[in-house]
């Protein structure tokens, strides 16, 4: 499975984005970060409006400095999958050390899911371990409608005795991309994320493994560089009854499973019960 190594992607594609309001939003201003909640109240615009709802759930986006060292490996991406050699590059120039994380979780207003941040280096069964970098350009189209589906339905990560996992992603390339969190009253939150071109900053986005959450990804190229840290071993989990919104899991009201490849909404379902 080594395209989870380089290659699980956490990206979403312009062309799919048929939102007509961030049509409209992309012509006028064409970075941005949207929050959008599933029962249809108005949107959250802005880093300051998205984080004031996304914090009362640990949640945190912010925007980061690409550095220059890091871009020549961007414009090959573009174009054709890293490789081993060249993704280890980028996750030097995008290192976060212990302090680092804990400093992204402490921003979030949240604890570590395990004292002192546990593992810096942790997986699922199978599965190549944290840190590693989501590339777009690796994946093939039956492989990215897989993976629609497995991060699409909400979910949870966490070891058998527990404890969650934290999580930190940073947006280095393309997109755009698309979180969704479990807020407190059971809503659905999807967060749209600007495509990140040339010269643009990064995003970055800190959150707690207990939280549903899920990501829907289709760009036609982009990177992410991902963090995560806590338990040693982790279970991605679709029924966990001893979190918050547990009946929000294995399910996405922004998503239609039953398309071929899974399609993005724009209204959500929740909305039309």
């Amino acid at each position: 499975m080594r395209f989870f190594k380089f290659a699980i992607p956490l990206a979403l594609a312009a062309t799919a984005f048929a939102f007509h309001s961030v049509h409209a939003e992309s012509r006028q201003d064409r970075r941005f970060v949207r929050l959008s909640f599933s029962d249809g109240r108005a949107d959250a615009v802005g880093l300051e409006a998205v984080n004031e709802h996304l914090l009362n759930v640990g949640v945190r986006v912010s925007e980061i400095s690409i550095p220059e060292k890091g871009r020549p490996l961007i414009e090959i991406s573009k174009t054709r999958a890293l490789n081993e050699q060249e993704q280890n590059q980028l996750l030097s120039v995008f290192s976060l050390d212990r302090a680092a994380l804990l400093d992204q979780l402490s921003k979030a207003g949240r604890k570590a899911a395990v004292e002192g941040g546990g593992a810096l280096s942790i997986s699922e069964k199978d599965v190549p371990p944290y840190p590693k970098v989501y590339d777009m350009k690796a994946l093939d189209e039956k492989m990215v409608a897989f993976l629609m589906t497995k991060f699409g339905r909400l979910h949870v990560n966490s070891a058998d005795d527990g404890h969650g996992i934290d999580e930190v992603m940073t947006i280095v390339s393309g997109g755009p991309y698309t979180w969704f969190f479990a807020m407190q009253d059971d809503t659905i939150a999807k967060v749209r994320f600007s495509e990140v071109r040339g010269g643009d900053q990064g995003w970055r986005i800190s959150y707690p493994g207990l939280v549903p959450h899920g990501g829907y990804f289709d760009a036609p190229h982009g990177l992410v560089v991902a963090y995560a840290h806590g338990p040693g071993r982790f279970i991605m989990r679709y029924e966990a009854e001893n979190v918050k919104a547990s009946k929000r899991l294995n399910d996405n009201p922004w998503i239609d499973f039953t398309a071929n490849p899974p399609r993005l909404l724009d209204r959500s379902k929740d909305t039309g019960r």
